[in-house]
Formats: structure tokens, sequence, C-alpha cells
């Protein structure tokens, strides 16, 4: 049991950033993939000779690799069924429950979490995000406020808080958390085009814009801010401009922008 507690410690925050991911029209990356299904083969094996909690969890965390969520958390619950108490399996299995769209379930392993390590920022920022995706956004603030408290110079929070206070339709204290998020990481194309997206609302046009374009900087495929941008761009008069962000979300696969551009674009 050691060897796996050592091993846990260690784990990647898996629900770390779930609050939204950039479209980009195209499929998942599965080229490690094949690797990974030879590693589930081996763990199936040595289960076979030694069901024991680690194994289960070494192939719970490849399942959750591949996508494969169900797999994941039934291998995670065999874990916890042979070791109840290692609060990073109630972690894991938290963002495989969130990841397949089970929230109460994933709200109740982010609760057992920070009950049993309270001091994991990691669990009350994933509990707070899951709280958000729930619309309970005085729990989420709480959680998020503790998060910052163990960990007060860590991104994500501020970025979740942005989150939180553009649910309660409170843009300009959005636009407060989610710059905070950008001045701690910059490399965050979420937080970018969430910005532009209530710079837009708004009507202030040209922080909208480069703010979609910072996200593009950071995330070239980021099929939603050049969409966005085309809406920002028309919306301040520059119908060249938007049509050339249409038609860079058209080659990233997108079938509305597509249609959009041939129909209103191309004719010009």
């Amino acid at each position: 049991m050691k060897r796996l507690l050592r091993l846990l410690v260690l784990l990647p925050n898996l629900a770390f950033g779930q609050a939204g991911s950039p479209s980009t029209a195209a499929q998942s990356d599965t080229a490690d993939w094949k690797y990974q299904r030879l590693k589930i083969k081996d763990e199936t094996f040595f289960i076979s000779l030694d069901p024991s909690a680690q194994h289960y969890f070494n192939r719970g965390q490849l399942r959750s690799q591949i996508q494969d969520y169900r797999g994941a958390i039934a291998d995670l619950s065999r874990c916890l069924a042979l070791a109840p108490e290692i609060p990073e399996v109630y972690y894991a299995r938290g963002a495989a429950k969130e990841r397949q769209g089970d929230l109460p379930g994933a709200l109740a392993d982010f609760t057992q979490l920070v009950t049993l390590r309270p001091r994991f920022a990691e669990g009350w920022n994933d509990r707070g995000q899951a709280y958000i995706k729930v619309n309970k956004f005085a729990e989420a603030e709480a959680d998020l406020r503790q998060a910052l408290g163990l960990r007060p110079g860590w991104a994500m929070p501020f970025f979740n808080l942005g989150l939180v206070y553009a649910g309660l339709n409170k843009p300009l204290k959005a636009i407060e958390y989610y710059t905070k998020s950008t001045e701690l990481d910059a490399t965050n194309p979420l937080a970018y085009n969430n910005l532009g997206y209530l710079y837009f609302n708004l009507k202030k046009y040209d922080q909208a814009i480069h703010c979609y374009t910072q996200a593009i900087r950071i995330f070239p495929r980021h099929l939603n801010a050049f969409t966005n941008r085309a809406e920002a761009k028309m919306a301040s008069g520059d119908q060249a401009g938007a049509c050339q962000d249409i038609k860079a979300a058209a080659d990233l696969g997108d079938v509305k922008s597509r249609k959009y551009f041939n129909d209103f674009c191309a004719k010009k």
C-alpha cells in the first residue's frame, strides 16, 4: 500500500481546467492510444495474477487517458474497495465522473477527497468547478477561495471565479478575475476567449478582438475564438477581417462557417 501512496501523491490534476475547452472541430488525438491499450492489456494480465489496488488504479488511469471513463470508474471503484482511505483515488474517480457527466457523483468524490485531505488545493478547485456546472455559485466561490488560501498564486481558481461571476451576471467582476488569471498564467486560451466574450457583450469590440487574438496566438486551432473574433470584427465594421476569420474557422472543419463564407463572403 505504501507504494500506491507514493504513486498517488504524484497524480496529475485530472480535472484541471475542465471548465471548458477550445472547440477545434477535430477528432481527439489518439496517436498514443496504441501504447495505452497495450499497457491496459499488461495491467489486465497483472490483475489476473494479483488483483491489487495498485493494478486496478494503474488500469483505471490508463482507461481515463483513452477517454474510457466508464471503465476507469469501474477500476477506480475496485481500487477504493481495497484501499478506501486513499484520498487521491477519489480525486481520480471524481475527475472521470465529471468528464462522463456524472456531476453528483463527481461532487461526492471531491467531497470525500477534501474531507480526507483538506489541504489539497486541487480538490477544492475541482469541487468548485463541479459546483459551477450545476449552477451552485455560492458553494463554488467558497471552494475556490479555499483553494486560493492554500495556493495563493494559482491561476486556475481565479479563472474559475471568473466563471462564477459570469454565471452570476456580474461581468465586471468576471473580467477582474479572468484578467488576474491571465496575469498569473498567460498560456490559457480559455481565459482570453472568455474575456473577449465579456468585452463583446459590453460593446468594447477592440478589446474583445484583442483578447480573441491572444487566444488564437496561444492555440491556433481555437475554433470558438475565430468565430467569436469574426463576430466582433463584423460589429466593428471590419467585414473583410470577419470573412478572413470565418474562412479560418471553415478550414478548421466548422460546417456553419463554411456555409456562411460561401453564402456571404465568397460572393463579395
